[in-house]
Formats: C-alpha cells, sequence, structure tokens
C-alpha cells in the first residue's frame, strides 16, 4: 500500500474510532475532522503517527481539538 493509500486508510480508522469512544455518529466526527482541518493534520504528521497506535494518535488528535477550543470525548 503506498503513503497516500495508508493516509486514507488512518483517516477513516479514526474517524471510526472517535466516533466509538467520543459516542458522536459518524458523520458528524467526519464532518468536525473535516471542519477543523483533523484530516490535514493527520497527513501532514503521518511520518510520526504511522509508528504509533491508533489510541495514541486519537488522544494526540482531542489536545489538537481542544487547542481549538473544540470539546470532544
Amino acid at each position: 500500500m503506498d503513503e497516500k493509500s495508508q493516509i486514507i486508510y488512518m483517516q477513516t480508522r479514526l474517524t471510526r474510532l472517535a466516533a466509538e469512544h467520543w459516542n458522536m455518529a459518524l458523520p458528524q466526527v467526519a464532518s468536525l475532522f473535516e471542519e477543523k482541518g483533523v484530516y490535514h493534520y493527520i497527513a501532514k504528521m503521518w511520518d510520526l503517527f504511522h509508528v504509533e497506535g491508533d489510541l495514541a494518535v486519537l488522544d494526540d488528535v482531542k489536545q489538537y481539538l481542544d487547542a481549538k477550543g473544540v470539546a470532544c470525548g
């Protein structure tokens, strides 16, 4: 799998994981991630994120959203 496909796969996994952990609907999480630039953030941070587990990356995403004033989870 090439890097672009791996990034998309991670973005998808994290969307589902966030929905599950934050008790939100998938479309709501996807909209939030799109609106707040989370998908871009994941792609930008790929070099670091691809060696971490999904829960660690989700925690980082939560911190990113907290810094933007978005309460989730």
